[in-house]
């Protein structure tokens, strides 16, 4: 520090105030990466990770020239270690060093401090205090310089803050040092939290208490010491502005995202192809795009639920630029052409001198993982500080507290804070460290780093006059549990406890009325949460929207086409219906779960791959191929099947799943191909449209297949990507519905097709499942004399569409009936039925009770 001879105040020697006073030229940007690449002790690491090496070499540079007392690398002297890796390491970090010719971050600064004379410092920084045991020998070639060119302060040390001989004197003058444990008293206080967030919320009330009980006059003589971690960085200033102290040491400039780096890191995703859904959607909503946010969060939530948005291919002008040049490119022309017609179609992105960057980089080929470093998002980190008298003051973790304080808040004394533990040498090991410490250069290793971190530590609290007050997080903020810090771990030991945990009192275990702040308790939620629910199990709705001829209790109704007529139903939205009416209703109203999640090889893809094999294998009217030409054409249908519905799935990273998906699809084609010969059966139609009427409810779906049979009769099919055993134990019982509906809407049809005429002139229709696992067919007492047709039972369906009337009389009238907690496992043993809609969790928070269960009366 240095005291001004003017005023007497005391500040930092920062590295800001160097380089004004001495006028320091800006350092120039060390292109390290673009060093790497010629032959050294690295090369194969560079080559195999060039970012992480990078990273690790600059951390080994900087680490030597802080062990150099003239920050030249002419200190350094490899050839006094024996032959091995710490030489040949060491003398390429002299050799790199050499070449750049400068070094990164601040150190440029201090070499320029070195070779400078005092005639050119434009004011004089006389240094307070004593030298630091600790320091590296750059940093006491730096103090001695200063010193030498400004001498040392007039003005008397300031004497020890605390003056009593109390707990917190004697951590003060001790911490990291040998001492005799002295008993705690009232002067240093430990409580135990829950997490970081709840830390801030105790220190701003017990903030407030301090001054409301007299131990301190102003805010400004507490000190708050937080680690630099961003749970603290939105916690405090949210705390201590509901209590209404403000906070003295908040920086001036909050840390902001990189968005043109996140947008083009985006792009080169997108323009790489094939890009997931996730990518899209979040470009979507991404700042300075042409197109307003609400538009934007639209556009995402469709393609995340869709892969596509309808909203997105309506948009003109800029925006249809931008969208249109998101096109997949294999040369840098094509790339960079998209990348500027994105540019100009969004201007507030500023994302030219970006696009430069990465022009730079490239050659007659597109490097994509060279131009995705090159673009990677860098967080602007926060920048100043907002220092003023008033408030609490706020000191940062890794440096000297900026003035003196009354009452020391410690935040954080739990996991890797106080002193924040140093981890492994990324470019020396401890023997390598060692082994050149001999050798005349004073490398710190992990235990001087540790010693240095607790010197800092006993220095931050040396601020405090009165009080110190620790506060110790059980837990962080994802929930894992939180060991004590090495400092705690000391501070018990020196106060004599036998482990921390006898030290900290938790709050919880503490009766309110000895709590050290006041507290508000929150109103008891009712029901502990849970929702009241009605005894009967029915919820009565009233849409509010009727007209004569629709009361505005039909729930049938939501869903409604522009001209306000009632939208058709599909079998599987009736099977929800049949499982639990509320899951029914959310999905009529879009109340659903909206993940971001990218694709996946989920049930979903899987069925849509194999039914399209299916359909181009065997498609309608063409003869049936025979085993040679089946196995020559499954691969490539199997291929334009995956670039048409999970384009994805052509990545490299995907190659196993492919195979996997060929021999299904071989399998499945071999024995449908089987049951078309046994049967005799041509293909009539695939994925084919049916729309018709059930008791006046519109339905409409698709039938997978339908077959003409040798004695003139309709098979529809619907293939099914599962094995035979659940599809059977639930035909069997009477709960399938989806047969009956298919041949409601072939007998009553709201549109007129071929098919539905050949049913209305008499001809009999079947349906069937085909279950894709096992090849095995299907059906009810109608199909029964098919050959390979499995019969199931007399009606499929004959408990399920009892079951529907009864639910859609009762949401037509407005009522939904809540399910039960036991209803999962109910409907599996008894009805043969995978309950899917029941593991909405809306669904099971609004459950009732399971009933009892019934009494054995034999």
């Amino acid at each position: 520090m240095t005291r001004s001879p003017a005023t007497g105040a005391l500040r930092h020697v920062t590295d800001d105030l160097l380089a004004e006073v001495y006028l320091a030229p800006r350092p120039a940007e060390v292109p390290l990466a673009d060093r790497l690449g010629g032959p050294a002790p690295w090369s194969d690491s560079f080559a195999a990770a060039p970012e992480e090496t990078a990273r690790a070499v600059e951390a080994g540079l900087v680490a030597v020239a802080h062990a150099t007392p003239h920050l030249d690398p002419c200190d350094l002297a490899p050839e006094r270690l024996p032959e091995g890796r710490a030489r040949t390491h060491l003398t390429g970090l002299r050799d790199l060093w050499r070449d750049l010719g400068a070094l990164p971050g601040p150190l440029h600064i201090w070499r320029h401090v070195l070779q400078s004379s005092a005639v050119e410092a434009l004011e004089p920084l006389p240094l307070a205090g004593s030298d630091c045991p600790f320091a590296t020998p750059a940093e006491t070639a730096l103090a001695k310089t200063l010193r030498a060119h400004h001498g040392r302060s007039d003005a008397p040390e300031p004497a020890p803050l605390t003056a009593e001989e109390t707990a917190l004197r004697h951590l003060q003058e001790h911490l990291g040092r040998q001492s005799d444990p002295i008993a705690p008293d009232e002067s240093v206080t430990c409580h135990g939290l829950r997490d970081p967030r709840e830390e801030a919320e105790f220190a701003a009330a017990l903030s407030r208490a301090m001054l409301e009980d007299g131990k301190v006059d102003h805010p400004a003589e507490i000190g708050l010491l937080a680690p630099d971690e961003p749970a603290y960085a939105l916690a405090l200033p949210e705390a201590f502005d509901r209590v209404g102290l403000p906070l003295s040491g908040l920086p001036a400039e909050a840390a902001q995202r990189d968005v043109t780096g996140e947008l083009l890191s985006l792009l080169l995703v997108l323009l790489c192809g094939p890009a997931p859904r996730t990518a899209l959607a979040s470009l979507y909503v991404s700042p300075g795009m042409p197109w307003p946010p609400r538009i934007g969060r639209k556009m995402a939530r469709e393609v995340i639920d869709g892969g596509r948005s309808r909203t997105a291919s309506d948009l003109t002008g800029s925006a249809r630029d931008l969208l249109d040049a998101l096109r997949p490119c294999v040369t840098p022309e094509q790339l960079f052409a998209r990348l500027g017609a994105v540019a100009r179609a969004a201007p507030e992105a500023d994302l030219h001198s970006r696009i430069a960057a990465l022009k730079t980089v490239t050659t007659d080929h597109i490097d994509w993982p060279l131009l995705r470093r090159v673009a990677a998002p860098r967080p602007i980190p926060a920048e100043g500080h907002d220092r003023f008298v008033e408030g609490v003051s706020l000191f940062a973790e890794a440096a000297l507290p900026w003035r003196p304080v009354r009452q020391l808040i410690v935040l954080g004394m739990a996991g890797r804070h106080w002193p924040r533990l140093p981890g492994s040498d990324p470019f020396f090991t401890e023997g390598e460290i060692a082994a050149i410490r001999e050798s005349g250069l004073h490398l710190q290793g992990r235990q001087q780093k540790l010693a240095r971190g607790l010197e800092l530590f006993r220095r931050q609290l040396a601020s405090a006059s009165q009080g110190l007050t620790l506060l110790v997080p059980a837990l962080d903020l994802r929930g894992d549990r939180q060991t004590p810090s090495t400092g705690l771990a000391l501070i018990s030991h020196m106060l004599g406890a036998k482990a921390p945990a006898d030290l900290v009192g938790d709050l919880r275990k503490t009766p309110p009325a000895d709590w050290p702040v006041s507290l508000t308790y929150p109103e008891p939620v009712p029901l502990g949460g849970a929702p009241e629910l009605p005894v009967d199990g029915a919820i009565h709705i009233q849409r509010g929207l009727g007209t004569p001829d629709r009361p505005d209790h039909d729930l049938l109704a939501l869903r409604q086409n522009p001209e306000g007529e009632p939208l058709p139903h599909s079998p599987s939205r009736l099977e929800t219906l049949i499982v639990s009416p509320l899951a029914w209703l959310l999905d009529e109203l879009g109340a659903k779960e909206r993940v971001w999640a990218p694709e996946t090889l989920d049930v979903m893809i899987l069925g849509t791959l194999m039914h399209q094999v299916l359909e181009d294998v065997f498609p309608a009217g063409a003869p049936l191929p025979d085993d040679d030409a089946l196995a020559g054409r499954v691969p490539g249908v199997l291929d334009a099947a995956i670039r048409r519905h999970a384009a994805w799935l052509t990545d490299s990273a995907w190659v196993t799943e492919r195979a996997s998906l060929l021999r299904e699809a071989r399998e499945v084609c071999t024995a449908w191909a089987g049951f078309l010969r046994t049967t005799g059966a041509k293909v009539l139609h695939n994925e084919i449209e049916l729309a018709g009427d059930h008791g006046g409810l519109l339905l409409h779906g698709k039938a997978d297949c339908v077959l003409e049979l040798p004695d003139g009769r309709i098979l529809v099919v619907d293939h099914k990507r599962s094995s035979a055993v659940g599809r059977r134990n639930r035909m069997a019982r009477g709960w399938d519905l989806q047969v009956a509906l298919y041949r409601a809407m072939l007998k009553r049809p709201t549109d007129k097709t071929a098919l539905t005429r050949l049913v209305s002139d008499g001809t009999q229709v079947v349906t069937a499942y085909h279950m894709l696992r096992d090849g095995t067919v299907l059906s009810d007492a109608e199909g029964a004399d098919v050959p390979r047709v499995e019969r199931t039972g007399d009606d499929a369906s004959v408990n399920a569409m009892d079951h529907l009337a009864q639910v859609l009389a009762e949401v037509g009238a407005g009522t939904v009936r809540l399910n039960h907690a036991g209803d999962a496992a109910r409907f599996e043993k008894e009805r043969g039925i995978k309950p899917y809609a029941l593991e909405n969790p809306l669904v099971a928070a609004f459950a009732l009770p399971a009933p009892p269960a019934e009494e054995d009366t034999e």
